[in-house]
C-alpha cells in the first residue's frame, strides 16, 4: 500500500501556485509501477501547469519491496548516521530479515534499488566502490566527483561502476572481478550492523572509509 499527501508546489520559473499529488511510502511489490515510474524519474517529477517547467521534487519518500526485503527511506540531504524511527517501528518494526537503508540523494535511492534487486549486499559494493575510485583517479590522474554500481554479470565475472571524472563530469567505467566483491567482504563486516538493529543506517562512501578503518585497526 502506497500513502500520498497534497502539496502545493511554488513553480520555480514563473512562481505559479500548483497542486501536487506527493508519495510519502510507495511499495513496489504490490504495485511495479511506481517501481518504474521512480526509475524512469516520473515519480518525483514536477511539471508547472501555468508554464510547463519540469523540476525534481525533492521530500521524503519511503521505498518498500517487499519481495527482495529491503526499506530504503529518501531524505534529501540526509547527514545523520542513523534514522530511529518510532512511527515506522511501530508499522514495521515486527518484520524480520528486512534490510533498512537511509539515503541523501534520489540517485542514491535508485542505486540501492539496483544492489538489493541484483541479490547484492550495499555495504561490499560500497567499499569496492571506495576501492575503484582511488584505482580511477590515479589511472586519469583527475578527481573522481561521484559514481553509481552499474554492472554485474556472474556470466564474465565481474561488476562494474560508472564513476565522474573531472570538472566536466566525463563518464569512466571501471570493473573488477567479482572475487574483489568476495574478498572485500571481510571489510564489510567490520563495518557491519547487529542482527537486531532496525534502524535505517546510511551505507555511502563515507561510511565505506571508516569500515575500512576498523578493518586495517583490528587486523
Amino acid at each position: 500500500m502506497s500513502n500520498t499527501d497534497m502539496r502545493t508546489v511554488v513553480c520555480p520559473k514563473c512562481g505559479g501556485s500548483n497542486e501536487v499529488k506527493v508519495f510519502r511510502t510507495v511499495n513496489a511489490t504490490t504495485d511495479q509501477n511506481f517501481r518504474e515510474q521512480l526509475l524512469g524519474g516520473e515519480l518525483l517529477r514536477f511539471r508547472c501547469s501555468s508554464c510547463g517547467c519540469e523540476a525534481e521534487l525533492k521530500y521524503p519518500l519511503l521505498y518498500n519491496d517487499m519481495k527482495n526485503k529491503f526499506m530504503v527511506y529518501y531524505i534529501p540531504d540526509a547527514d545523520r548516521e542513523k534514522l530511529t524511527d518510532e512511527q515506522l517501528e511501530k508499522e514495521y518494526g515486527e518484520l524480520q530479515g528486512i534490510t533498512r537503508r537511509l539515503v541523501s540523494s534520489y540517485n542514491e535511492l535508485k542505486e540501492k534499488i539496483h544492489i538489493f534487486e541484483s541479490g547484492l549486499d550495499d555495504c561490499v559494493i560500497e567499499v569496492v566502490k571506495a576501492a575503484l575510485k582511488d584505482v580511477v583517479e590515479k589511472r586519469t590522474e583527475d578527481k573522481v566527483t561521484g559514481g553509481y554500481f552499474s554492472k554485474y554479470s556472474v556470466e564474465e565475472g565481474k561488476i562494474g561502476f560508472t564513476f565522474f571524472v573531472g570538472d566536466g563530469n566525463e563518464q569512466f567505467v571501471q570493473t573488477t572481478r567479482l572475487e574483489i566483491y568476495e574478498k572485500s567482504k571481510a571489510v564489510a563486516k567490520a563495518g557491519g550492523f547487529g542482527e537486531d538493529d532496525r534502524s535505517f543506517r546510511l551505507v555511502n562512501r563515507e561510511w565505506a572509509r571508516e569500515a575500512l578503518y576498523k578493518y586495517k585497526k583490528n587486523k
